[in-house]
């Protein structure tokens, strides 16, 4: 046990980090809900909209991740080990940029039409989301909700699991498509960010079950 952990017996936790996970939670929510609609988007000037709605959430995002800092840089005792809070707020940051990374895809890529295979990896992305708001909702009552946090985990590594299966069929189908080189880099670069930002939320989950654990 951590010289933080063993002190936390015997003072209050400082809960001041928990409305920032929060706020991060609800950025992360908004924009993936937005990603989902730009992969069903076909106006042009809409999915700039939309692009440009997501970049928002991004910055405010990192305006959230500097507030984090400076609260850590100011506490000494935190809610839990002061390591795993920092890389907490660190991953959820991290899964919003891949968010904006797709949108970027998307956009300079000139997608008007994708695939079903490509909005349903969007749609897991965005059911992640809600499970991690819905995570980060407890979080300050963790220990009495560890059942309802370990299933929302659950909850995210399998629709982790499903979008790898889709990455998978659809790179063995891409090659089989009648595209030219172009289409085939601009829908490989598409599904390949779309798979790298799944796996930064299940990071993130594989986190908190860390965490839990370790109550």
């Amino acid at each position: 046990m951590s010289l933080n952990s063993f002190f936390q017996f015997f003072v209050p936790k400082e809960t001041k980090f928990y409305p920032l996970y929060q706020k991060q939670a609800e950025y992360i929510s908004k924009a993936a809900q937005l990603l989902r609609q730009m992969l069903i988007e076909t106006d042009l000037e809409c999915l700039e909209t939309l692009k440009k709605d997501i970049k928002t959430c991004e910055t405010e995002g990192d305006e959230v991740l500097r507030d984090f800092y400076s609260q850590l840089f100011a506490t000494v005792l935190t809610p839990f080990d002061r390591e795993d809070v920092h890389e907490l707020a660190e991953m959820m940051d991290t899964f919003l940029d891949r968010i904006d990374d797709s949108a970027n895809i998307i956009l300079t890529r000139r997608f008007l039409a994708v695939d079903e295979d490509l909005t349903t990896m969007a749609e897991n992305i965005m059911f992640a989301a809600e499970n991690l708001n819905s995570i980060i909702r407890d979080l300050p009552v963790m220990y009495d909700k560890r059942k309802e946090i370990t299933r929302f985990c659950h909850e995210i590594k399998t629709l982790e699991h499903d979008n790898d299966e889709l990455y998978g069929n659809y790179i063995s189908k891409l090659f089989q498509q009648d595209y030219n080189l172009t289409e085939i880099i601009k829908r490989k670069d598409l599904v390949q960010v779309l798979e790298n930002t799944t796996n930064s939320v299940k990071y993130i989950s594989d986190k908190i079950r860390s965490i839990i654990s370790k109550l």
